[in-house]
C-alpha cells in the first residue's frame, strides 16, 4: 500500500461497531496514523458522540488541528483551532423541511407496512438538525439482530424508492446496516470529499476512504464519483487492519 496524502474514515460498522463506542485500541492507531498524514471522519452521527468517543482522547495530539469531522452524513464539518472545535459549515435542514421528512417517514411505514413489529426494538425517527436518521431497528439492538433484520438491504431499498417519490428534494441514502439518512439534496459524503479536497489543496485521487457501506445505494458508494480511492472493509477488526498497514506506509 502506498501512503496516501490524508484519510477518511467511516464511523458505524467501520471504526466501531453500529452505535457502539470504539476500541481503545481503534483510538489509539488513529492517533498514531494522525501522527502522519491528516484524517477525517465522516459519519451519519451526531458531533456530541464523535466528540466523546473520539476527539476527547485524542485532544493531546499535537497534530489535532489536522483531524476533520463531518456529521450527520456531511452536513456539517468541525475543525480544531486553538484547541477548541469550531463549525466550518452547516447545511442544516429548516424547521419545516424537517417536519416534511418526518411527515414521510412516517407516511411511507404506515401505507407500506414494510417493517413488521419486531419482538424487541421498535423503529426511531432521530432528528438532528441537519439531518433526519430513520433507525430500522432504534438504537440498542445487538449487532446479530442488525445483521440478520435487512441483510440484502432490500427492505431498506424499498423503503428509500417510497421516500424518493414523496420527498425528491432530499438526498436519502442507507447507512450501516439498519438506517436511512435524510439531508439537504446533494449534501452527501461526496460533497464532504470535495470540501476537503478542496480545503487542503490535495486532489482526491491522492486520498483514501475506508468504509463498509460501498456497495450501492450505501451512504459511502457516493464518495466514488469524486476520484478517490477506496477501500471497503467488513468492520472495525479489519479497519484496524487497514490502519496498521497505512502506519507502516506512512511510516517510510
Amino acid at each position: 500500500m502506498q501512503c496516501p496524502r490524508a484519510v477518511i474514515f467511516d464511523l458505524d460498522d467501520t471504526l466501531a461497531e453500529s452505535f457502539q463506542p470504539p476500541k481503545h485500541q481503534m483510538v489509539t492507531k488513529l492517533g498514531l496514523l494522525l501522527d502522519r498524514i491528516p484524517l477525517a471522519i465522516m459519519t451519519a452521527a451526531g458531533f456530541t458522540r464523535i466528540e466523546d468517543q473520539f476527539l476527547s482522547k485524542l485532544a493531546d495530539s499535537p497534530y489535532i488541528s489536522r483531524l476533520y469531522v463531518f456529521p450527520n452524513s456531511t452536513a456539517e464539518c468541525y475543525v480544531c483551532e486553538s484547541g477548541k472545535w469550531h463549525t466550518a459549515y452547516s447545511e442544516s435542514l429548516t424547521k419545516d423541511e424537517r417536519h416534511a421528512i418526518t411527515v414521510a417517514l412516517q407516511e411511507s411505514l404506515a401505507d407500506t407496512e414494510l417493517f413488521p413489529a419486531h419482538p424487541k426494538h421498535e423503529p426511531m425517527i432521530i432528528d438532528r438538525d441537519a439531518q433526519i436518521a430513520f433507525a430500522t431497528l432504534g438504537l440498542d439492538a445487538t449487532l446479530e439482530e442488525k445483521q440478520s433484520w435487512d441483510p440484502d438491504q432490500a427492505k431498506r431499498k424499498r423503503l428509500v424508492a417510497i421516500l424518493e417519490k414523496k420527498i425528491p428534494q432530499f438526498e436519502i441514502l442507507m447507512g450501516g446496516m439498519t438506517t436511512i439518512d435524510i439531508t439537504r439534496k446533494n449534501v452527501n459524503k461526496a460533497y464532504g470529499v470535495r470540501w476537503l479536497s478542496t480545503h487542503l489543496g490535495i486532489p482526491a485521487n491522492e486520498m483514501l476512504y475506508v468504509g463498509d457501506a460501498l456497495y450501492e445505494g450505501g451512504n459511502d458508494a457516493v464518495v466514488m464519483s469524486t476520484g478517490i480511492e477506496t477501500r471497503a472493509v467488513g468492520g472495525p477488526d479489519e479497519t484496524e487492519r487497514v490502519i496498521d498497514e497505512l502506519i507502516v506506509a506512512c511510516s517510510a
